[in-house]
């Protein structure tokens, strides 16, 4: 048994958390209060200021700072293999700033003796070339001796990890234990049905829809519809949805912390969104989840839980919604999924925790 004034060792967590993401936030918490509970000091990269005290979980700015004075950087899920093609990779701001993440742990990986393990890592479960999706920096980094084996969310992706000479191994999304790390306040009760939604702009949202939505809103009174977004306000990202104004029954659910966000799932009879995190958690507390011009790994997912039904058409109209699904209760619609499936899922995903153990007193 380790003195009690021995310093614990000590280990990082990355993910790019200075998007403020729901998804991002709670692996990398959850990651953090896991290998706390194994005795573990942990620090976090840029986790926000006010989670940070909310889970007791130190953060710091900067990559130098992160990879300081630990031999283990545990990379927290996220969707590390998401493809950027060439131009997008010029000309969009955001995929600019991801490829830099990988350019700066990639400088981080030589100038430091540590070990990086990404855990529940993920991309759309499809093959591809990596010089055509991916930097030079995140294919040096994949490749590289402190490039650890890890895990994957998508068994899918196992081939695509092959292509960088690493063997991981794949298990059910960490997040499906999300209710063993995170407590959550449902909404007060009501009597009228509850419908989440959490839409793109542009392309990935009809206006039709969105009328029938805000017509049916106006003129009855038994169903609230709640507008939800994925990452704090502070962000300052604006292509999630949002109505200008609330009314009596459209309301907006602003993503603050992991607990206020769980609490608006579970509290939805049915939830509508392409992203991958928010179905996956909204199940594991009971709630019906719909893709809505979702990417291929949100419909991967569905499948593989029988949730073809739940994958909707592009131009799907309210009143088919309002007929199929909303005319529906919870309990019904959650009964329509593969639910020994969602079981086996919530049970075996387990082992990306255990994996993190293993790789923590492995090289810790």
């Amino acid at each position: 048994m380790k003195n009690s004034n021995e310093r614990r060792p000590l280990i990082a967590i990355w993910s790019p958390l200075r998007y403020v993401n729901y998804g991002d936030d709670l692996q990398a918490i959850a990651y953090g209060l896991y290998l706390k509970e194994l005795g573990y000091e942990v620090k976090l990269f840029q986790l926000d200021k006010e989670l940070s005290e909310m889970y007791d979980l130190p953060s710091v700015d900067t990559v130098d700072d992160l990879c300081q004075d630990v031999k283990l950087c545990v990379i927290a899920g996220g969707a590390l293999l998401t493809p950027f093609n060439f131009l997008k990779r010029r000309l969009n701001k955001a995929a600019s700033d991801y490829e830099k993440d990988f350019k700066h742990l990639l400088q981080a990986s030589k100038k430091y003796p540590v070990k990086f393990c990404a855990i529940s890592m993920g991309g759309d479960g499809k093959t591809r070339n990596p010089s055509l999706y991916y930097s030079k920096s995140r294919i040096k980094f994949f490749s590289s001796s402190a490039f650890l084996d890890g895990t994957v969310r998508l068994e899918g992706d196992i081939a695509q990890m092959k292509k960088f000479g690493k063997n991981f191994v794949y298990y059910p999304d960490m997040l499906f234990r999300t209710k063993d790390y995170f407590e959550f306040e449902p909404l007060p009760p009501t009597q009228k049905r509850r419908v989440g939604l959490n839409f793109k702009k542009g392309k990935y949202l009809d206006e039709k829809l969105l009328d029938g939505i805000y017509e049916y809103a106006k003129n009855n009174d038994d169903i609230e519809f709640y507008f939800t977004t994925t990452h704090m306000e502070k962000a300052g990202l604006d292509y999630q949805y949002v109505p200008e104004k609330e009314t009596t029954n459209i309301k907006i659910a602003r993503y603050t912390s992991p607990k206020q966000l769980l609490g608006v799932l579970g509290s939805m009879d049915i939830f509508i969104s392409s992203m991958l995190h928010v179905g996956l958690t909204g199940l594991t507390l009971g709630t019906p989840v719909l893709s809505y011009r979702g990417p291929g790994k949100t419909k991967s997912f569905l499948k593989s839980i029988g949730g073809d039904w739940a994958i909707l058409k592009d131009n799907v109209s309210f009143e088919e919604l309002k007929e199929s699904f909303f005319s529906r209760s919870r309990e019904e619609l959650y009964a329509r999924y593969d639910v020994e499936a969602i079981d086996a899922m919530v049970e075996a995903s387990k082992y990306q925790f255990d994996f993190c153990r293993r790789i923590a007193e492995k090289y810790a």
